[in-house]
């Protein structure tokens, strides 16, 4: 079988996609080949490939129109920060190619929108987007266990967690998350991706209230070398994400995620699942579990009184690190063409009209 012919749009070495996505795809058991790389200009790309090890034969481009007239590429990567994705992959959905596009799909629920549009009306095969805790052993874990009734029917699901952004200080590349309008904010990247894997785990919200809080409004900017490069930049997006509601099983929920590093040596992810017959507890080291996966999953049988470590479940690429396994699993669905775990165009508008109606429900932050 041919491999599958990759175009990457934002790639250079240091960055997400390469330690990410690269791992995989220049792994044996990789599935793709990358055939060009798009920056934002031939120079960049050039350097990236020579940077990266690529082939020699790697076409470099400066512009997203380039990639999407590729007739040689099979499937188009875009892993630009979220501002960008709308340009950079809009060509390609119009050219009719398949595109893999990294959370969250637009800078809004309009955005988003017209993409899923845009797609349908050219026929786009496949239009993946890079919600990868779904991919997690956490995940597969928490369904086995849920399915085998250990704790009976969920009553009720809590989780408290911190994100590392939106904290007290901003890293000088990372300054678009401090805009609410650029897409990148606490809501739309940490919480909606371990809101994601959540609902993976017990199923979709029925109903949710909301509470936001933009509790600092101005914050210190860092240079890479942790020198102060700002000492008060103005911040719009929310720091502070408080939601309960209920699940379409019947079950209650209470989440909340805030920014900043958590209490000193303790997780930054304290996941509760309370059933009739017991409670499973699963802490990490924050809201990215898609990246760092969660440190341990604990079972309190309440008749026995006795709490068991439970043991995750090994899985496909387990040997990769933790940034670039789960992504290698999103690889290997889309190779795979009928992997229920992959979130599409659609699945993406369904998450952006959440964080819409959140945002709807709190008109000031």
């Amino acid at each position: 079988m041919s491999p599958i012919r990759i175009g990457i749009i934002g790639l250079s070495q240091g960055a997400w996609a390469a330690n990410a996505h690269l791992p995989y795809l220049q792994s044996p058991e990789s599935n793709f080949e990358v055939v060009a790389v798009c920056n934002s200009s031939v120079e960049s790309a050039a350097k990236s490939v020579r940077d990266l090890n690529l082939k020699g034969s790697v076409k470099t481009y400066g512009n997203a129109q380039d990639i999407a007239d590729d007739k040689d590429i099979d499937l188009v990567v875009c892993t630009t920060r979220v501002d960008r994705h709308y340009a950079s992959i809009l060509p390609s959905l119009k050219a009719g190619k398949d595109v893999f596009v990294e959370w969250p799909l637009g800078r809004n629920l309009e955005e988003a929108r017209e993409l899923l549009n845009v797609a349908k009306q050219h026929n786009v095969t496949h239009a993946a987007v890079g919600l990868q805790g779904r991919f997690d052993a956490t995940v597969e874990t928490l369904k086995e266990i849920l399915a085998q009734r250990r704790i009976g029917k969920v009553l009720s699901t809590t989780i408290t967690s911190q994100a590392g952004i939106a904290g007290q200080t901003e890293l000088e590349k990372q300054t678009y998350l401090l805009d609410r309008d650029s897409g990148g904010s606490l809501l739309s990247i940490p919480a909606s991706h371990l809101l994601d894997t959540v609902q993976e785990v017990l199923g979709e919200f029925a109903s949710v209230q909301s509470l936001l809080a933009n509790q600092r409004p101005q914050v210190k900017i860092l240079k890479a070398d942790g020198s102060v490069l700002e000492e008060s930049a103005k911040k719009t997006a929310p720091d502070h994400i408080m939601l309960q509601g209920t699940l379409t099983s019947g079950a209650i929920f209470s989440a909340t995620v805030r920014g900043g590093s958590p209490f000193k040596d303790t997780p930054g992810l304290v996941w509760s699942i309370y059933g009739e017959k017991g409670e499973i507890r699963i802490l990490g080291p924050s809201a990215f579990i898609e990246l760092a996966g969660t440190s341990s999953i604990e079972l309190y049988d309440f008749d026995k009184d006795v709490v068991e470590q439970i043991e995750f479940k090994k899985g496909t690429f387990d040997e990769f690190g933790p940034l670039s396994r789960n992504v290698a699993r999103v690889y290997e669905a889309i190779a795979a063409r009928d992997k229920p775990l992959l979130c599409d165009f659609e699945g993406a508008v369904k998450r952006h009209e959440f964080i819409e109606e959140v945002y709807r429900q709190n008109p000031g932050v």
